[in-house]
């Protein structure tokens, strides 16, 4: 069973309760910051004017999200200036030239017409580094101030660090994508906790996002409980709207929108270059044979399917060991409720899990 973190209260309060209750996994959260301040150190050893720069871009747009980390690093008596550099080594990587990166995730959204009775589904696989494995949990979070969520989360990570939905059946994922278009703006897991808490339909969340600064780096995927449904990539000076009239939305590791597109940088290795764009045909091309088809147990199946290394969207240690499906969450906004895996979908039998208890 998926650890299950229930919390409530402020933003500080939220983090400090999150560290209560994942106190016990110190030492795995401790290694996993070691490894990515290694990497980081090696590349830049000095990173206080990158850490400062964000740090006065979050006071101004994301102070909730600072009050959250700062109670988790009280509880858990990590030293802040590690500890905050570990929570945004996403967007520190990306921003050094010709970084390798690893991290990857496959998502899509369907409704109406491309499910068995019209509901919407959306689904992601999270590809990402192999110690957050044993970090993976649920966080039902109760705020002070606007809607209650469940997400998907890393132990010692703040806001909503995969995936999640909220009481009113809003449902969000995101992709991480290597962009060449970089700048300080807010990391996605707080964009995402920010739409759960304020927002009930896709329309009102497309009309927020633009007004935050962005790092850069990424996509995140919106459905809510009428199927509505869009993805909203994000470069960091020009961000695209991306929609479809096919009843489904697939999003990976790479820009595809005009706006977007020539901003995305391909840092794989050269053995694993294209294999963002392979998943999103796998998936594609199996969403267009199943319309009408689409429920749980295909769902399932798709999010545990393998092909090749550039198209197999269950993602193994023979691969790529640096980036690994390490859970695969399938979200029903019309129940408020989601299936997990706590692992590879192909192997992991999925809990079926409620925002309410």
């Amino acid at each position: 069973m998926i650890r299950v973190l229930d919390l409530n209260g402020d933003a500080l309060q939220i983090g400090r309760q999150h560290g209560e209750q994942v106190l016990n996994l110190r030492p795995q959260i401790l290694n996993s910051m070691q490894i990515r301040l290694a990497v980081l150190r090696k590349k830049n050893p000095d990173l206080t004017p990158n850490i400062k720069e964000i740090t006065q871009t979050w006071e101004k747009h994301a102070p909730d999200t600072l009050d959250m980390l700062h109670g988790m690093a009280e509880v858990l008596d990590l030293k802040w200036e590690e500890y905050f550099t570990y929570t945004i080594a996403s967007y520190l990587t990306s921003s050094l030239n010709n970084a390798n990166k690893n991290e990857g995730c496959s998502t899509w959204a369907a409704s109406g017409i491309m499910t068995r009775d019209g509901a919407p589904i959306l689904a992601k696989n999270r590809d990402y580094h192999p110690d957050h494995q044993p970090l993976q949990c649920l966080a039902r979070i109760n705020p002070t101030h606007g809607n209650a969520f469940i997400c998907l989360t890393s132990a010692g990570s703040p806001g909503v660090f995969s995936s999640g939905i909220n009481s009113t059946g809003l449902a969000v994922v995101d992709t991480f994508i290597s962009s060449s278009d970089i700048g300080p703006g807010i990391a996605r897991y707080s964009l995402m906790m920010d739409i759960l808490q304020n927002f009930s339909t896709v329309k009102e969340a497309i009309n927020y996002l633009p007004s935050r600064p962005h790092f850069g780096d990424g996509s995140v995927t919106v459905l809510d409980a009428k199927g509505d449904m869009a993805v909203f990539e994000i470069a960091h000076s020009v961000q695209a709207v991306r929609r479809s009239d096919k009843g489904y939305v697939a999003s990976t590791n790479h820009f595809s929108s005009p706006e977007t597109s020539a901003f995305w940088a391909d840092r794989e290795p050269d053995h694993l270059k294209g294999n963002s764009e392979g998943r999103r045909r796998m998936i594609e091309d199996a969403l267009q044979s199943a319309q009408g088809q689409v429920d749980i147990p295909w769902s399932q199946s798709l999010m545990g399917r393998h092909g090749d290394k550039l198209n197999a969207v269950c993602r193994h240690a023979e691969v790529d060991p640096l980036s690994v499906t390490v859970s695969c969450v399938i979200l029903l906004p019309q129940q408020a409720s989601m299936y997990v895996a706590n692992g590879h979908p192909c192997l992991t039998p999925f809990e079926f899990v409620r925002l309410a208890e």
